[in-house]
């Protein structure tokens, strides 16, 4: 039988309400719920920032995720298994914990066009525009500042474009943030890849230990390039086969020792077993740097050979998805969904290299900036893991 009302019964006031105190019943209390991470990703490839959450053990919820190019979001739904998920609206919110942009580099990288007044990498300045607390319409885009931003971009922004990144800082100074940018490389982060990247950490000022942040040090590796490649690859496989212009720049020693031709005085290197052959641009007379025990950094049209066993082939796009740092069931969800290997390789050359991105993480949770990992499950969960 129903209740009959009572005056003043029920007290009107959403704005002074905290529903995160509300018991349900049939449901946990808010507070022993799972408080996943909350991402939002711009310019988001194929979700380098989730992945390499999810690799440091972290219940991971995408607020959303921005990409213009359809192959790249066919991929990030295909590796995310991405759908809606049960929600609680008691603790439900749009608040990003983390902001991660890699806008376009083309025009800043030695690879692109260098024209920053045409061309895409001034979309940074959208980046700022979503981030900025106070826009002069009156209607800020986010609903509450996220705790962290990170940028990544080409190295040459300390030297070519020096006063792009200055500007950046400083309108995220005027947003609240401390920021600290550093060239990390691939390589110094477990991964055998020579890929420098300027990462740009902005810190929300007001939260704990914002001022003390260092970045990450550099880790012993432990693994070798040969620990990258795929051995079942053989090397009649048509994906692996060099162009005509690439076999021009090879060519044996009088003791049969495979040497490229490379532009410096010596006019060649010689190349030795699990050596990594970058043989982009075969034209070019004034390359160097063409032989190495890593990974050159893979671009969008990457053109890099390995060499073993007497033989030389050109890596796959499995490998290049390894060398950012992707693992092989990522590469096969891609390619069951119908991504070309051209294409697979594109989106790994777009992409932030996870590993680098995982100790970036790792370090902001060891100052206390995000959370660990175990406190984005439930209570239980938790209490289960600290056991």
């Amino acid at each position: 039988m129903a209740q009959k009302r009572t005056e003043n019964d029920v007290v009107l006031d959403f704005r002074n309400k905290d529903f995160s105190r509300m018991s349900e019943k049939g449901l946990p209390e808010p507070a022993d719920q799972a408080h996943p991470l909350k991402v939002l990703s711009l310019f988001g490839g194929i979700g380098a920032d989730l992945r390499a959450l999810t690799n440091c053990g972290y219940n991971v919820k995408s607020i959303d995720y921005v990409e213009v190019l359809p192959y790249a979001v066919l991929a990030y739904n295909r590796i995310f298994e991405c759908g809606p998920k049960p929600q609680d609206i008691r603790i439900w919110n749009m608040h990003p914990d983390i902001v991660v942009h890699g806008s376009p580099c083309q025009d800043w990288s030695q690879e692109g066009k260098n024209n920053i007044n045409t061309g895409r990498s001034i979309l940074f300045e959208r980046a700022l525009q979503i981030l900025d607390p106070s826009p002069l319409n009156g209607h800020p885009e986010l609903t509450a500042q996220p705790k962290v931003v990170v940028w990544e971009n080409v190295p040459r922004l300390l030297w070519a474009y020096k006063d792009v990144l200055e500007y950046y800082i400083s309108v995220m100074e005027e947003f609240g943030y401390v920021s600290y940018y550093q060239v990390l490389k691939a390589s110094d982060y477990n991964i055998p890849q020579d890929r420098e990247r300027i990462f740009v950490v902005s810190i929300l000022k007001k939260v704990p230990n914002a001022e003390s942040f260092t970045f990450p040090e550099k880790m012993k590796p432990k693994w070798t390039l040969k620990q990258f490649i795929d051995k079942t690859v053989t090397f009649d496989d048509p994906r692996v086969q060099l162009k005509e212009a690439e076999k021009k720049l090879l060519f044996e020693l009088p003791d049969g020792t495979l040497a490229v031709r490379e532009g410096t005085k010596k006019g060649y290197k010689e190349i030795e077993d699990w050596n990594i052959v970058n043989l982009a641009f075969p034209g070019s007379q004034t390359r160097r740097g063409r032989v190495g025990t890593c990974c050159k950094t893979i671009t969008t049209g990457p053109r890099q050979a390995v060499y073993y066993g007497g033989k030389i082939r050109m890596l796959t796009a499995k490998e290049y998805m390894r060398f950012m740092g992707y693992r092989d069931v990522d590469y096969k969800k891609m390619s069951d969904a119908g991504i070309t290997d051209d294409q697979i390789c594109t989106l790994a050359g777009n992409s932030i290299c996870v590993p680098v991105l995982e100790a970036l993480f790792k370090q902001l949770a060891s100052y206390d900036i995000i959370p660990k990992p175990e406190d984005t499950y439930e209570k239980k969960a938790r209490k289960n893991s600290k056991k």
